[in-house]
């Protein structure tokens, strides 16, 4: 069975493009389950790919599932600049000092700014 993407719900360029659509538990029952929860979590230990190839979906069909039922999904990532804001909060963290804490972790304080200072100037020189 395939269904077409409506337009507006879908990525550029895949407006009316056709893709397969599962029947859940249909699928579940091929493969020897009760239910599509029960073979989501019976394959909740599986890669994305393995569980498909065991269900005889797609491994983002997979994912889709696993996300609805929240299973394997993973905790939500801080971002970086919350990452960075947490870095440059905290003096006793060992990259203060470095060029990297200057560059890459936006940090100005008087250690990272006179690695990034040394560092520059060693670039420098090495020209000379």
């Amino acid at each position: 069975m395939q269904d077409v993407v409506p337009a507006g719900s879908a990525p550029a360029g895949w407006e009316g493009v056709r893709v397969p659509r599962y029947d859940r538990d249909e699928v579940a029952r091929a493969a020897g389950y009760a239910s599509w929860q029960e073979a989501v979590g019976a394959t909740a230990d599986l890669s994305q790919q393995e569980a498909a190839r065991r269900l005889g979906v797609s491994h983002p069909t997979v994912r889709a599932w696993r996300a609805d039922l929240g299973v394997g999904v993973a905790a939500a990532r801080p971002s970086g600049e919350q990452l960075k804001a947490a870095f440059r909060a905290d003096a006793s963290d060992e990259r203060h000092g470095s060029a990297n804490g200057y560059r890459n972790l936006g940090c100005r304080c008087e250690r990272c700014t006179g690695a990034w200072t040394g560092y520059q100037r060693a670039r420098r020189d090495v020209g000379r």
